[in-house]
């Protein structure tokens, strides 16, 4: 590197994972510093909580660097980082009961639990939200991202308007579609668990 006269911060992902692989703590610095706002940014589109987005960013750069050896070099780092962080950041809001009470479909079964519920009654949420995530996946892909701004990610409808860049109305309807069919699903399973 000397030889040549580039500086870090000259050097590419794919130069910088060579070096990271290689154990040089200056690599893994840079990384750190050229990926932590981006990857902020990002993590802030699942929680809306600052310090919860930290802590979610540093679990997803400690992740990254100890699993290094496993990233596949035909991908884009950011890619890679990315997808560690968003599902650090789903497992955070499965996790998080304040996040929780965003998931409601208001319906009877769904996420209802109180303040005093027990740690049983928390491992059913867990599930509960775990079923949900399932639920929204089967979703036709025109409902599905509002589905997961609206129930997962607690995004209000101008929100999701402005962030998909569709009318409001459009959002409305989307999410009472949604909500519908999810809620299909649930009694569906349920009625298929008593069989």
């Amino acid at each position: 590197m000397e030889k040549t006269g580039l500086k870090r911060t000259d050097l590419t992902d794919k130069q910088l994972i060579e070096l990271a692989l290689a154990d040089d703590q200056g690599a893994f610095s840079m990384l750190l510093s050229r990926y932590s706002k981006p990857l902020k940014a990002h993590v802030m589109n699942y929680v809306k909580v600052e310090a919860d987005a930290d802590d979610i960013c540093q679990r997803s750069f400690e992740k990254a660097f100890r699993e290094i050896g496993n990233y596949n070099k035909r991908y884009a780092f950011s890619t890679w980082l990315y997808t560690i962080a968003q599902n650090e950041a789903i497992d955070h809001l499965r996790r998080n009961r304040s996040s929780i009470s965003a998931i409601s479909l208001e319906t009877p079964g769904v996420l209802s639990l109180s303040e005093d519920a027990t740690p049983e009654d928390r491992v059913m949420e867990d599930q509960a939200v775990s079923e949900l995530l399932t639920f929204i996946e089967q979703l036709p892909e025109t409902y599905r991202k509002v589905a997961e701004y609206r129930f997962i990610r607690d995004f209000s409808y101008e929100d999701i308007a402005d962030e998909m860049s569709i009318p409001l109305g459009t959002v409305k309807t989307r999410i009472n579609r949604a909500r519908k069919m999810l809620i299909a699903m649930v009694e569906n399973k349920n009625v298929n668990e008593i069989d």
